[in-house]
């Protein structure tokens, strides 16, 4: 776990308080044991083969068992464990949180970050259960959406975008549009990129999370158009002066990210309380609600 953690040896090491070569010595041996390789060696790299995705979800319930086990002499059982990415809605955010606290949790220990950071922190055991952008393809991992984006183009100067009728991506093709980067939450930005791919948009540009504060003045500048996603409690929503810029949406159903709840499907530690949050936020009528 150390070492798919920190992806080489030495800072595993440090991790753990023990020296490079017994580990790395350690890790051949589990190979052995398990019969196969866990990690593809690159330039002192350690990238997860195709069994070490397989592996990783066993071996972090296994840790966490010897850690139950422990705490039955101990009795100080660890609690739940929680993470929200902060470029979702803060109104399911607040929900993760109450119903956290349902369950005993510590909602002090929120842990928010990108989609993608959560997501390794989940696999790993770092974090128990996770409000992220779905899909989730990661092995190991259970996941329930929870509510869908409603997505609009902004602009500040393009009237031709003006159809009197909400955009479809093919409306776009030749224009060149700016989006979140691809790092927030790889699966989901890939199927949108994919998406605008096939609808012939000319270039679909992320933009750099350093740059967002000042990403209307870019926008005088070159003519770009911005994909952005609606909702008065998205953080989005306070970064443009909607008073300048013109926006157009899309039609229901071009494009369909959605955010929900994310957790280990072997966590056996955390059954019950994992049950009780995902039935308590789950949409009761199977209908995902669009978020703002």
């Amino acid at each position: 776990m150390a070492v798919s953690r920190q992806r080489t040896i030495a800072a595993a090491a440090e991790e753990l308080h023990v020296t490079p070569s017994p580990l790395s010595r350690t890790i051949r041996d589990l190979e052995r044991r398990v019969g196969g390789d866990l990690f593809r060696r690159n330039y002192h790299q350690f990238d997860r083969t195709d069994l070490g995705d397989r592996f990783l979800p066993l071996a972090v319930e296994i840790v966490a068992q010897a850690d139950e086990a422990a705490s039955l002499v101990s009795g100080s059982r660890r609690g739940l464990r929680f993470g929200a990415t902060p470029w979702t809605s803060r109104s399911l955010t607040d929900s993760l949180i109450a119903a956290v606290a349902e369950v005993g949790g510590e909602t002090n220990d929120l842990v928010s970050d990108l989609s993608s950071v959560l997501l390794e922190s989940l696999r790993h055991g770092d974090i128990d259960i996770a409000l992220v952008h779905l899909p989730v393809d990661a092995a190991g991992i259970a996941s329930v959406p929870l509510a869908q984006y409603s997505f609009a183009v902004a602009s500040l100067a393009d009237p031709t975008l003006d159809l009197g009728r909400p955009l479809r991506l093919a409306d776009l093709a030749g224009r060149r549009v700016l989006t979140l980067p691809l790092l927030m939450q790889p699966t989901s930005m890939r199927r949108m990129r994919d998406a605008f791919e096939r609808a012939g948009i000319e270039s679909v540009e992320e933009i750099d999370l350093r740059d967002i504060v000042g990403i209307q003045g870019r926008m005088a500048r070159t003519g770009q158009i911005m994909l952005i996603s609606r909702g008065g409690d998205l953080p989005t929503s306070r970064l443009f002066d909607f008073d300048q810029l013109e926006v157009y949406p899309f039609a229901d159903g071009e494009l369909d990210t959605v955010v929900g709840l994310a957790w280990r499907e072997r966590d056996t530690v955390h059954a019950a309380p994992l049950r009780r949050i995902v039935d308590r936020l789950r949409p009761r009528d199977g209908a995902l609600p669009y978020i703002g």
